[in-house]
């Protein structure tokens, strides 16, 4: 049996003051509740401050890459995967759900 690893790269253009302190820790939880894996497999990294621009404005906005060794995500599941990841990380970063 193969362990899950899920690697993730948040990239934000809002400053480091603004997410709050166990924001990687909390993330790690939750990518490893969802992939089923241990939070020892799961490793994140997160830039802030990244110039960014969407749709033509610079407004609060992140970018969130997973890589993962799962075959729990299939194209029937990876949507409704993309949206719980989407909404945790606007909860947690407060930027819009959409940016």
């Amino acid at each position: 049996m193969s362990k899950i690893n899920v690697a993730g790269f948040v990239s934000t253009n809002v400053d480091k003051k603004s997410i709050n302190e166990g924001f990687l820790s909390s993330c790690s939880i939750m990518l490893a509740k969802l992939f089923k894996t241990a939070v020892e497999l799961v490793t994140l990294e997160v830039q802030t401050n990244v110039t960014m621009v969407r749709a033509g404005s610079s407004l609060p906005m992140l970018n969130v890459r997973l890589f993962h060794n799962s075959d729990r995500v299939d194209s029937d599941t990876k949507h409704d995967l993309a949206r719980g990841v989407a909404s945790w990380m606007a909860r947690e970063i407060r930027v819009p759900e959409d940016r």
